[in-house]
């Protein structure tokens, strides 16, 4: 029954129940029909508002307010040894005042460049930079040297000295039955003994480029400075004689040691493809007879050798190791330098491989950094020079640092390489 007739029904019963005012039993009867019926009309209202609900749309909820505030860019990383670079200028462009200086490099925009500076000296004595500024620089140097890059073993030397033990001979193990005794065996170890070795360099820098406010002439400055001692720093440590003051490089670590058959190699004189890969894989045998483990292992040689390595081809016209143009060489990495000769003898060079986890550097308190306006230098002829009236500013680094190896097998070097492109 719909609504509308069941309200109808209510108006007949309501017109009812004023003609049965005087019959109380027949009121009371009209009066519980009524109320009947008007649960029933309850009832269809509701049940007609639950079904409209179904029908109409959801109200959209409203979407929370989006946060309109700019996005603020990240601050671009700065680069290592800029504010090197900055002091230095800052510096020349005060004319060696110290003082002078802290207030240019504020202006410049390089709050606090010099707020761990102390004990300075000026003229020609220098100005000692800053410790936490020339520690940049030892971030820098050891990717631009070939043998750090290759993440030897660092050891501080605190006292400018470092004994180690080194491995000589390695454990034993060995079956045993029952009762019986462990044989007795063990390591057998030499000593590496390593002093700190130092390395000075001079690096005179015109004033103008000094003065020039940019974070260009910053770098020019900084990549001067780095080169120079990465340059000297890998000679030492590839092919270093191991005088009084200079490390014993790679080249010479092995001479005198039962290594030097084993791990220093002839390469064929015949040179061809079948012979300069059997000669690279000597070098591999080699470490690999001596059980290194090669977990960073890296090939060093000279330019001309990698330029030859990367244009030969196979009977077919295949490049024989295509890898080099990824920086490998037989699943290994290398670097090259010009510190490899290649006129030893009439026109010979020499290739190495090493697992540098067995190469251990020994540094003691990282780079010294100075600069003077004053100071007298000696140029590449050897004649006197004035920074003074060239108008320069002597840059003045010293790095102390050893090299060794503490498993000497853990190096190979194959000797005599006449390949040429």
């Amino acid at each position: 029954m719909s609504v509308q007739a069941l309200r109808e029904q209510r108006a007949s019963k309501v017109n009812a129940l004023s003609a049965a005012v005087n019959d109380a039993e027949l009121f009371a009867s009209i009066e519980a029909e009524i109320a009947d019926l008007d649960g029933q009309i309850s009832r269809h209202e509701k049940a007609v508002a639950a079904v409209a609900t179904l029908k109409a749309p959801a109200a959209p909820v409203a979407a929370p307010a989006a946060d309109v505030r700019p996005t603020v860019p990240a601050a671009p990383k700065a680069e290592k040894g800029l504010r090197f670079g900055a002091a230095m200028r800052a510096l020349a462009a005060a004319g060696g005042d110290r003082n002078t200086a802290v207030a240019v490099a504020e202006r410049w925009g390089h709050s606090g460049l010099f707020a761990q500076q102390s004990g300075l000296t000026g003229g020609a004595g220098g100005f000692l930079i800053p410790e936490d500024v020339s520690g940049e620089l030892i971030e820098l140097l050891r990717p631009a040297s070939v043998v750090m890059s290759f993440q030897p073993v660092i050891m501080p030397m605190d006292n400018g000295n470092l004994t180690m033990n080194r491995i000589a001979v390695g454990t034993t193990a060995n079956y045993i039955g029952e009762t019986q005794d462990v044989p007795a065996t063990g390591v057998q170890f030499g000593q590496i003994k390593l002093s700190s070795k130092k390395l000075a360099a001079l690096v005179p820098i015109s004033n103008d480029l000094l003065q020039s406010a940019s974070t260009q002439a910053d770098a020019v400055v900084r990549d001067d400075l780095v080169l120079s001692l990465a340059t000297r720093m890998d000679l030492a440590f590839i092919r270093g004689a191991g005088t009084q003051f200079t490390p014993l490089g790679m080249r010479n670590q092995l001479i005198g040691t039962a290594f030097e058959t084993t791990n220093i190699l002839a390469a064929n004189n015949t040179v061809n493809l079948t012979n300069v890969t059997n000669d690279l894989g000597r070098l591999e045998l080699a470490l690999l007879n001596a059980n290194i483990p090669m977990v960073r292992p890296g090939w060093i040689f000279a330019p001309r050798t990698m330029m030859y390595l990367m244009n030969l081809r196979d009977g077919n016209g295949n490049y024989a190791f295509p890898e080099m143009q990824n920086g490998q060489l037989r699943g290994k990495p290398y670097r090259t330098t010009t510190n490899v000769p290649i006129n030893l003898g009439s026109s010979e060079s020499e290739i190495y491989l090493a697992d540098f986890a067995h190469v251990v550097v020994g540094e003691q308190q990282g780079i010294e950094l100075a600069i003077s306006t004053e100071a007298a230098y000696r140029d590449a002829g050897n004649n006197l020079q004035a920074s003074f009236s060239r108008d320069e500013t002597v840059v003045r680094a010293i790095a102390k640092h050893d090299f060794a190896l503490r498993h000497l097998p853990a190096i190979a070097i194959l000797t005599g390489v006449t390949w040429a492109p």
